[in-house]
């Protein structure tokens, strides 16, 4: 029999600085507490599952999503990630866990709310040719997106990253998330990641550990490395000067996998840094305090 706990709470945003907190327990004890940076368009949430006996099982849906819990959380619990695209829009989402056990479930529904986020606007000037790609770069460009589609619909059934995610460099990154760009005055596709300036042929680290799901050189990103960390989850490194490693090689939280360049659709040394969660594009300093030690 399936017992549904429904709680209409509304959870609202905390600021960038702060954490979210959401906890769905179910009338056994079992439960799953959701934390963020924010609540917000563009942020990745982390849900811990505390089962009250043995064998239980849970499952979550949210956003038209379902997702299972997986070893590899914080002390070792089960836990899941989960990326709000940061083209969501604002509003109330429901939240539902269902708890398996021994045949029985327990559904336990809350509701989410997501804060507005707002983005910059800039204007970059930039060789014309990187801006509209000339006809003799449009078979290219196609083969690149069928490589980069193949890549992202690949799953890794299980979490290959140890412990939290680092930053790849030690440098600042800069705030432009998500920021709306126009390239000599024409706009283009949102900026889903972070720049990152730093010396031309600096280290880059892999930001937890995976393996390389890709490393070539793309028309508009350049020198490129994308790492799966399991669960379709990846993270990307854009505008590298070499690349370090191979695809389908496994790298460890730290490694250095690539240098920090300027190739591709770029105006100077630095590292995009982005991050993709199931299809969701997040923005990757959501990930470095998620608390997955």
């Amino acid at each position: 029999m399936k017992r549904i706990l429904s709680i209409p709470l509304l959870l609202a945003a905390c600021s960038p600085a702060a954490w979210a907190f959401l906890r769905l327990e179910a009338p056994s004890g079992a439960a799953v507490e959701i934390t963020a940076r924010a609540l917000q368009p563009g942020e990745m949430l982390l849900a811990v599952f505390y089962p009250s006996g043995e064998g239980q099982e849970a499952k979550l849906s949210f956003l038209d999503k379902d997702y299972d819990f997986l070893p590899g959380g914080p002390s070792g619990r089960r836990f899941a990630l989960v990326g709000v695209d940061f083209l969501t829009p604002p509003g109330s989402y429901k939240v539902e866990v269902v708890i398996l056990d021994a045949g029985r479930k327990e559904a336990v529904q809350k509701y989410l709310r997501l804060q507005e986020r707002s983005f910059s606007r800039q204007n970059i000037k930039i060789d014309e040719r990187l801006v509209i790609a000339p006809p003799e770069a449009e078979e290219r460009l196609a083969r690149e997106r069928r490589i980069l589609a193949e890549v992202y619909r690949s799953v890794i059934p299980e979490w290959l990253g140890s412990g939290g995610f680092a930053a790849p460099l030690p440098d600042k990154p800069s705030p432009n998330f998500g920021e709306h760009r126009l390239y000599n005055g024409v706009p283009r596709s949102r900026h889903t990641g972070v720049d990152i300036s730093a010396a031309q042929d600096s280290p880059i680290w892999a930001s937890n550990s995976g393996r390389v799901a890709l490393a070539m050189d793309l028309y508009y990103s350049g020198l490129t490395v994308i790492i799966d960390h399991g669960l379709n989850i990846f993270t990307v490194y854009c505008h590298c000067s070499r690349l370090d490693v191979q695809e389908g090689q496994s790298v460890g939280r730290n490694a250095v996998i690539a240098a920090v360049g300027s190739t591709g659709r770029s105006t100077g040394s630095h590292l995009h840094w982005s991050v993709r969660a199931r299809g969701a594009r997040v923005d990757p300093l959501s990930l470095l305090s998620l608390g997955l030690e």
